[in-house]
């Protein structure tokens, strides 16, 4: 099972982590252009892409449902139409529409999130051990938005084991989220 991670960029000239995890192994790297996004996503075998970036807007306000209900229970999320998260909002939603148009899957996942619910800390070093404590394989020299694609990744793969739960409405757009342990 493959399933990429990504922890996107709100414009193409700022890197994108990109993680691919196949048999408890993270390979990771920074990209930036949009067809270089869909070029590597698009590649055999994939099963899910799990982005890390809000790939809807809310349907009124300046929250949707799912951020509401992550910043209840203690989460830190930023609200989509945020000024600086407005490009990458758009970005998202365009990049979830280009892979929905090749058939294929698509969810929206918060790294941090899943670090906390995952790890216990929001400390991306730990993490890094953590995960390596759990056999799974991450480059040595792995930067925060690698790291970050990974937990995406990560994230993605216990969606397809049932393993997550789905925060928000449909309607308006989810956010998928860890449940339990690895």
């Amino acid at each position: 099972m493959k399933v990429i991670g990504l922890d996107l960029a709100g414009v193409p000239k700022n890197p994108s982590g990109f993680a691919r995890l196949s048999n408890s192994e993270f390979q990771t790297s920074l990209i930036y252009s949009d067809d270089e996004i869909l070029e590597q996503c698009t590649r055999s075998g994939v099963k899910l892409v799990a982005i890390d970036a809000p790939l809807s807007l809310p349907q009124q306000g300046k929250l949707r449902q799912a951020d509401t209900l992550l910043i209840k229970r203690g989460f830190r999320v930023f609200p989509p139409t945020f000024a600086g998260m407005r490009s990458l909002t758009e970005r998202g939603i365009r990049l979830a529409d280009a892979l929905r148009a090749k058939d294929l899957r698509v969810i929206e996942i918060h790294p941090r999130t899943s670090g906390m619910l995952l790890f216990k800390t929001s400390d991306r070093s730990r993490w890094v051990v953590k995960l390596k404590k759990n056999g799974m394989k991450l480059k040595e020299n792995a930067n925060e938005h690698e790291i970050d694609a990974a937990l995406a990744a990560l994230t993605g793969a216990l969606y397809l084991k049932g393993k997550t739960e789905e925060v928000g409405e449909a309607s308006e757009g989810t956010i998928i989220i860890p449940r339990g342990k690895l």
